[in-house]
């Protein structure tokens, strides 16, 4: 198969693969899951508190609810935080940052009145309890206590600090009624554009995604399952942070994280629930912030500084996240001294241009001397086309070729190592842009405010997809000249196409990546002196 045929092939099963999924979904959408208790309709359509749990043989049955309206909320604002509680059972239903950003869904509708998300359903319900009356809130040492309190003797408090983002939280039942930490919902649009759900050890994180529980996977066809919780821990959380302008959400900059006082127990309908201890009290810690390395390391209990790097292994940096890692330590070394993260990056593709300078220019060199070779490298091919398909005579011709290229020095697989050690820095810098929180929001220059999004007047991914047509032109090779003039438009054109929903970051540094190679491309032929052809 010739490289046309082989393009062609991929491109079209791509195109297969996407197309059937669209298909798939469009027509056979996942069917939600029906709400296991049905609430009366109200005058307010907001979403009642979430399905009852059974409860366990040391609890008490639910009372009987009290006066306490189910879709009364309580909100408490500080200067980081806005926090909403469900009265009716003390769920924490919507956190809201000091930039406005709300970290849970909400039920909202489209323009055609089609829902596309609803309330989620709130973490640390009382779910075995309903309270009475509005919650108390007292002032004290820095901060304020919001307390819950019902008549069976249940008593939920959480201390909000008026600075800062770390929630602690006291829960007393003489009941021994529990606490939902973390639900599992029964609909997947109360999980709409949240990402991973997640607990921690000192093992490391497990996580999986809301969708790959709540949805049947793309090859449920071939047997494949949705995915179950994560193993319980006294360590949890879920991503966190709803961006509403985003119709694909890729990227969780927040997160809200629960480190208990004893371990939770997992259940597969409801999630993860907390227990009192013996004498009816348990606690826990709660941290709503943005997704940072120092952040998350200062989040631990005190006299406990080992646990604050437990908490930021839920940094995901992807599949190369060691190159990661250490390209954000470069690029914020440089936003140290350059405070604008679009001229780090710029600086930081310098740095790397710089280091695979020397291989740039080998490979180039052997693109030249490539050339020079290919009159003779055709002589020789064209003395065997008689034989046809002769594989004696192929492995014959191939000895031949391998032993011209030796006596002239040139190794044809020498222009491969600097595009292989591309892939890991692409791919790293890609997880880079759409893990770290300082680059969220970060602006550049002119109409870019926002390097973690994607370029909304689609400049910079032209402007990329013509410098690596310009660098290709610039570029001697060999081949089919047909083929050269077909791959150096579709490559570039699939690259504009795919670069176009990046984030700008990423277009920013390939885009000067391009620009480098074209001026490198540039001296290596103008320095370049043509070699004899030994044959």
């Amino acid at each position: 198969m010739n490289n046309r045929n082989m393009v062609i092939f991929v491109v079209a099963s791509i195109l297969m693969l996407v197309g059937y999924n669209y298909a798939m979904n469009k027509f056979y959408p996942p069917k939600p899951v029906p709400p296991v208790v049905k609430m009366a309709q109200t005058a307010n359509p907001a979403p009642a508190a979430p399905a009852m749990p059974v409860p366990s043989a040391a609890t008490a049955a639910i009372p009987a609810a009290g006066a306490v309206d189910p879709q009364a909320r309580f909100t408490l604002k500080t200067s980081a935080l806005g926090l909403t509680w469900r009265k009716q059972d003390g769920a924490l239903v919507q956190v809201e940052w000091k930039d406005g950003t709300p970290f849970l869904p909400e039920a909202r509708k489209d323009k055609d009145g089609h829902e596309v998300s609803l309330d989620f359903p709130g973490l640390g319900s009382a779910f075995q309890t309903r309270f009475e009356g509005e919650p108390v809130v007292t002032s004290v040492e820095g901060g304020r206590n919001v307390v819950f309190t019902s008549t069976q003797g249940d008593r939920l408090t959480y201390l909000v600090p008026d600075k800062g983002h770390v929630v602690e939280m006291r829960w007393s039942s003489p009941r021994g009624a529990g606490l939902n930490l973390l639900p599992m919902p029964s609909n997947l649009l109360n999980v709409h554009s949240l990402g991973r759900v997640f607990t921690l050890d000192a093992k490391g994180v497990n996580d999986v995604a809301w969708t790959d529980m709540m949805k049947d996977p793309f090859f449920s066809f071939v047997g494949a399952k949705r995915k179950v919780l994560p193993p319980a821990s006294s360590k949890l959380g879920m991503d966190a942070g709803v961006d509403l302008s985003s119709k694909g959400q890729r990227a969780w900059y927040f997160a809200a994280i629960w480190d208990a006082s004893a371990t939770t127990v997992r259940d597969a309908a409801q999630g993860y629930n907390l227990l009192p201890d013996a004498s009816g009290n348990a606690s826990a810690r709660l941290y709503l912030g943005p997704k940072q390395a120092e952040e998350l390391g200062a989040f631990h209990a005190p006299g406990r500084p080992a646990d604050g790097k437990i908490f930021q292994k839920i940094l995901d940096f992807g599949f190369f996240g060691l190159v990661a890692q250490l390209l954000f330590l470069i690029l914020r070394g440089i936003h140290q001294v350059v405070p604008n993260w679009g001229w780090s990056i710029v600086l930081l593709t310098l740095v790397i241009r710089g280091a695979l300078w020397p291989l740039n220019t080998k490979t180039t060199v052997q693109m030249i001397r490539m050339k020079e070779l290919e009159p003779h490298q055709k002589a020789l091919q064209s003395k065997y086309e008689k034989f046809g398909n002769d594989m004696a005579k192929k492995a014959e011709m191939q000895k031949e070729l391998m032993a011209f290229y030796k006596k002239n020095g040139h190794n044809p697989m020498g222009g491969c190592l600097p595009m292989v050690l591309q892939m890991p820095v692409f791919f790293a810098l890609w997880s880079m842009l759409n893990a770290v929180y300082e680059l969220r929001h970060a602006p550049f220059a002119f109409w870019l405010k926002d390097l973690s999004a994607q370029d909304p007047f689609y400049v910079l991914p032209i402007l990329m997809g013509v410098s690596m047509i310009v660098q290709q032109a610039m570029t001697p090779s060999v081949g089919d000249p047909t083929q050269r003039k077909m791959m150096m438009v579709m490559m570039p054109v699939m690259f504009t196409f795919f670069f176009a929903s990046t984030p700008s970051g990423l277009c920013l540094y390939y885009l000067m990546f391009n620009l480098i190679g074209i001026l490198q491309t540039w001296l290596v032929m103008r320095s370049y002196k043509p070699q004899p052809v030994v044959v």
